[in-house]
């Protein structure tokens, strides 16, 4: 009767593949606030930070690229994650051009979004990358994909690009090294929007969508 999805990404796609719009139902997902929170940035340094799986899928190889063009000074582009065997080779392309933090511990998580400038994913694509939703909590700006399944609000809390627009990461990444307070801004923006999306107000959404299709009797 319904399909539940958790972004407008996922339902232009089901549309796109012939699944009824009526039967489709958004709810985004949420993140863990006890976990998820602002802290100090301990430096001057830029820092970009990418989050999740080391590969082809979210992007990182047209990250990397913007990075290298850019050669901004005293700047910094850290990635935390497993690396996916296809990303090894590109990954040594580009060895010099980042920091690798490897794996970090979920609950530590928020040190590194702490200690970051901007929080970068150019996903090919992806439901609604929790990262997402935890880099926002945490006081940062974004740059995504219209493909990653945010709930970044464009020019709000950071911006929304088309996929592997190369040009596009670097003009934001530019824009947000030379305007540090503009970044603090939609930063700030987008850990109080963020808020409204925790994992009880999910589970608000998916009940009523049960209590919608069974007739108020869930």
């Amino acid at each position: 009767d319904k399909v539940i999805i958790p972004s407008e990404f996922v339902r232009r796609t089901f549309i796109e593949r012939g699944i009824p719009e009526e039967k489709l139902s958004v709810s985004p997902y949420g993140f863990d606030a006890s976990n998820f929170r602002k802290s100090e940035k301990k430096d001057d340094t830029f820092r970009a930070i990418l989050v999740g799986n080391i590969g082809i899928q979210k992007g990182v190889h047209y990250l990397l690229q913007a990075w290298q063009e850019l050669a901004l000074p005293n700047a910094e582009l850290v990635l935390i994650g497993r690396i996916e065997e296809e990303m090894k080779p590109v990954l040594k392309k580009y060895e010099g051009t980042f920091t690798y933090r490897g794996h970090v511990k979920h609950e530590e998580l928020y040190k590194e979004y702490g200690n970051a400038s901007v929080f970068v994913l150019p996903s090919l694509q992806e439901g609604s990358a929790l990262v997402t939703y935890e880099a926002m909590a945490c006081g940062l700006p974004l740059i995504v994909s219209e493909n990653t399944g945010s709930v970044v609000r464009d020019g709000k809390d950071g911006y929304i690009l088309p996929i592997r627009d190369v040009e596009g990461l670097k003009d934001k990444l530019t824009l947000f090294y030379e305007n540090r307070e503009q970044a603090a801004q939609m930063g700030d923006a987008a850990h109080e929007y963020v808020q409204q999306f925790s994992w009880a107000a999910y589970a608000d959404r998916v009940m009523g969508v049960y209590r919608e299709i069974t007739g108020g009797t869930a």
